[in-house]
Parts: C-alpha cells; sequence; structure tokens
C-alpha cells in the first residue's frame, strides 16, 4: 500500500458516496485517453487522497500513441496547465 499522484484505468475504485460527497466526477471530454490521469487530479482537487493496493491482474494493450491519443493530448494539458 502505498500513497500516489497518478492511477492507470486499468481499475479505480472508489465509494460512490465518497465521489457524490466530493463531486469528484469523469470529465466527458475525455472519452478514453487521459480519463484515468484527468479524474486522478480532479479527485485529488477534491480533497481525496489515492493510494494502490496490491494484487493480481493480467492486462493486455496494444498501447501506443494513435490518433485519438493525440487529439485528447492538448485538451489534457490545457485543462491542467501545471
Amino acid at each position: 500500500r502505498q500513497p500516489c499522484a497518478l492511477l492507470d484505468g486499468v481499475l479505480l475504485a472508489a465509494r460512490r458516496g465518497t465521489l457524490r460527497r466530493t463531486g469528484a466526477r469523469f470529465d466527458p471530454q475525455f472519452a478514453f485517453h487521459f480519463y484515468d490521469l484527468d479524474f486522478c487530479r480532479t479527485a485529488t482537487a477534491a480533497g481525496l487522497t489515492l493510494g494502490t493496493w496490491g494484487f493480481s491482474v493480467t492486462h493486455q494493450s496494444g498501447g501506443g500513441y494513435g490518433a485519438d491519443w493525440q487529439a485528447a493530448r492538448p485538451r489534457y494539458f490545457a485543462k491542467w496547465t501545471d
């Protein structure tokens, strides 16, 4: 278990009541790429803390920086200028 600043979206877990109470939400402008980073920063700005929890998972992704990623990148950096 470790505190952290950003988490990958392969698995994000939170209590619904906590999200409702703080107003932390997913921003619909990030349909896929950057949704996880944006949510982590939004949650932190709402006063929540992030952390990891050990468990085993298998995940396969082609990765890469295709056209969708390239299109989302400037929106993320425009929103989070720091």
